[in-house]
């Protein structure tokens, strides 16, 4: 039986789904302090769990660098698979997976993951070698689309098999709301719509980061983007020790970029007759929820934070049912 594994680095979280369980932790590195981790003489244990060492360097990953490193360093570069960041959440995403380097019988083990569609063809063979080279050059690694995660999640079932044959071999639109971009995928009968793809750059960061500007001059108070989206899903933010509802500073820039996104649509799908079902899915996708209602037909992928890395797995396991 083979053990697959799904990882999805994110510019903004990286998601792991495996037999180990889900982990989602925010695309951030920072320079390790040794010093800075210890509490009352003891060292804190996100020193054994959160750290990376690469390149001579240790490494806090996640919400260890958030609280613990003096500067970090986030996952933004167009070539950031180059970068230390990208190779620090990757090695920290095989990890919570329980796959280590040279690891004993690579045969049994799959890793699945996606890049977005405007890094696909000219990043797949980089990603390919680089897991290859973290783990074993034996490994089996299956890369697909990003957005075609929340595809193969929506209309694969646990065993890969899929739910409904009718509406697949339809065609179906995807918006894929990520951090920095926002992928519009067309696909037709299991195959892209070459003529019918998109990408808007400004994702959930740029909404983010107007909201941080306007916490910051209502409140006095600096937030990090990364930050941010604790903030909506909390609905508040401390001042004094009481909290202050900010749901009058979120409301409008939500509803704008909403309204982005929607023009965006209009242009690929016109007015989505000739679209069978369109999906929505990615990291902004719940927050989005109560915005986005200008297509009748449109359906929200259900826990769309973890729709493509869940969809990675059930996309290599219905390749295994084929092999």
């Amino acid at each position: 039986m083979k053990k697959i594994i799904g990882i999805d680095l994110g510019f903004g979280f990286c998601k792991v789904f495996s037999d180990n369980g889900i982990h989602i932790f925010p695309s951030v590195i920072g320079p390790c302090d040794e010093a800075a981790l210890k509490v009352s003489g003891l060292k804190n244990p996100a020193f054994e769990h959160e750290t990376v060492f690469l390149d001579n360097r240790r490494y806090l990953i996640g919400e260890s660098a958030v609280k613990y490193a003096d500067r970090v360093y986030l996952a933004r570069e167009k070539d950031w698979m180059e970068t230390s960041t990208y190779r620090c959440l990757l090695y920290h995403s095989l990890r919570l997976a329980g796959v280590y380097s040279n690891t004993h019988a690579p045969e049994n083990i799959v890793i699945a993951t996606g890049l977005p569609v405007t890094h696909y063809r000219s990043c797949r063979v980089k990603l390919v070698d680089l897991i290859k080279k973290m783990v074993h050059p034996d490994l089996s690694v299956k890369v697909t689309l990003q957005p075609l995660g929340s595809y193969f999640d929506f209309f694969l079932d646990d065993n890969g098999i899929v739910r409904d044959r009718e509406l697949i071999s339809g065609r179906i639109g995807i918006i894929d709301i990520g951090f920095y971009t926002t992928d519009y995928v067309t696909v037709e009968d299991l195959d892209l719509v070459r003529n019918l793809l998109d990408t808007s750059e400004g994702g959930m960061s740029s909404v983010y980061q107007d909201i941080a500007r306007d916490i910051y001059s209502g409140y006095g108070i600096k937030k990090e983007v990364y930050e941010v989206e604790k903030v909506l899903m909390d609905g508040y933010v401390k001042i004094y020790g009481e909290k202050k509802d900010v749901s009058d500073l979120v409301r409008p820039r939500l509803d704008s970029f909403a309204r982005e996104i929607e023009s965006t649509a209009r242009v690929l799908w016109k007015d989505g007759a000739a679209i069978d079902r369109i999906l929505i899915t990615g990291g902004g996708a719940e927050a989005l929820k109560s915005y986005l209602d200008f297509y009748k037909h449109t359906v929200f992928v259900p826990e769309s934070q973890i729709a493509n890395v869940r969809g990675y797995v059930k996309f290599a396991g219905s390749l295994r049912r084929h092999d």
